[in-house]
């Protein structure tokens, strides 16, 4: 998608797949979406995020503490400047330890998660989460 969103027609030749000089409209607005990829923790992630991605996005906290340091090596052997890894676990439920803890870690933005639930529960749980931003 990067090569088809670039300004002039780019082709693209990869292990799988190949693209002709090629355009997709509409282009983003303003800079390229972030490519962040899902999955759990391991060496075959961590290596194909650090070649082709922004970030992880993973599943829940659990294990960060772990996981985060192994990708940040991971990715700066690969030549990547460790300030531009984005680390946004998915599907948080809150708490101020929890936020200060990623923090800690280098994550700076999370994705919480919401019960299946009808308008007046989400917007319960919504008003409790308004106190973490």
């Amino acid at each position: 998608m990067r090569a088809l969103w670039a300004a002039e027609p780019t082709a693209y030749t990869g292990g799988t797949a190949s693209v002709r000089a090629s355009c997709a409209y509409p282009k983003p607005a303003g800079a390229a979406p972030r490519t962040l990829i899902g999955g759990g923790a391991g060496p075959q992630l961590f290596a194909h995020i650090a070649e082709y991605a922004d970030g992880w996005l993973p599943v829940g906290g659990r294990g960060l503490t772990e996981t985060v340091p192994v990708l940040r090596e991971v990715w700066e052997k690969a030549g990547r400047p460790p300030e531009d890894l984005q680390v946004v676990p998915y599907a948080v439920i809150p708490s101020p330890g929890k936020l200060a803890h990623y923090a800690d870690l280098g994550v700076t933005e999370v994705v919480l998660q919401l019960p299946p639930a009808a308008e007046p529960e989400i917007l319960r749980v919504l008003d409790e989460y308004a106190a973490f931003i």
